[in-house]
């Protein structure tokens, strides 16, 4: 009888330790599955994505969404905020609707110079000094406004200036192409610059140096505009405001227009 009692007592305490476990098992359980059900904003691909298209744009033309998915569905790295492409370009393609990633991206000195150019556009160089380039202040990923001055017949009196291009981007200033919020550079100095030097990371140009060259990225038809006014007149840059939304177009100054 004794024997019995102890036997039922056994079972009683195993079971009680069971059930505690049970109960601790299912209360995990419950709470994984109440972290998984969590919303967590994610930014999504609207349709297939460009290589070298910036983040900038990509948003800008809500070709990047942010929406709400359960955790349990988030991919590894996925970038929920806007703010940490900042400054990047697309590297790998990008499906729609899928999840971006910050492997996808990279910092243009990261990428190449190739990456930093948006489909169907190019990129092409003119030459740069302190004053035409606005004192060599100009970094990449700024935005300019090209100016050309013409004079036809080589007299002042007939000259034309002229805002050719409203708007373009600066993916290069002479073999820099850091922007300020990556922190790396890509350099060479201006004597490796003069004697045909390709890029070379981890050389970067004198601080007071003004680099000889800016790489613009641009349409075709806007690329052969430039090159043209480079060639056949005088070409200024002005920096464009970050807050500048809307540029007007302008009819060209003239010597009499000057005088009025």
């Amino acid at each position: 009888m004794r024997s019995k009692a102890l036997i039922l007592a056994a079972a009683i305490v195993l079971g009680l330790v069971a059930a505690f476990f049970a109960a601790r098992y299912l209360d995990s359980a419950r709470m994984r599955l109440e972290a998984d059900a969590q919303p967590v904003e994610v930014l999504v691909a609207q349709q297939d994505l460009p290589v070298g298209a910036t983040a900038e744009q990509l948003l800008q033309g809500q070709q990047i969404v942010s929406t709400t998915i359960p955790r349990q569905y988030v991919s590894d790295g996925a970038v929920s905020s806007s703010a940490s492409l900042e400054g990047q370009v697309l590297a790998f393609p990008v499906s729609r609707g899928e999840q971006i990633t910050a492997a996808r991206f990279k910092y243009p000195a990261e990428a190449g110079l190739s990456y930093a150019v948006p489909k169907d556009y190019v990129a092409v160089s003119i030459a740069n000094n302190a004053v035409k380039g606005v004192a060599g202040l100009v970094k990449p990923g700024d935005h300019v406004m090209v100016i050309a001055s013409f004079e036809p017949s080589g007299e002042f009196e007939d000259g034309i200036t002229k805002v050719i291009l409203r708007k373009a981007r600066v993916i290069a200033v002479g073999t820099d192409l850091s922007t300020a919020e990556s922190g790396t550079t890509t350099g060479a100095t201006d004597q490796q610059e003069n004697q045909g030097g390709a890029f070379a990371p981890g050389q970067a140009q004198g601080a007071d140096a003004v680099p000889g060259t800016i790489t613009l990225s641009l349409p075709p038809a806007e690329a052969e505009k430039l090159v043209f006014a480079e060639e056949k007149g005088n070409v200024w840059l002005a920096l464009i405001g970050s807050t500048t939304t809307e540029i007007p177009e302008t009819p060209g100054m003239t010597y009499p227009r000057v005088l009025e």
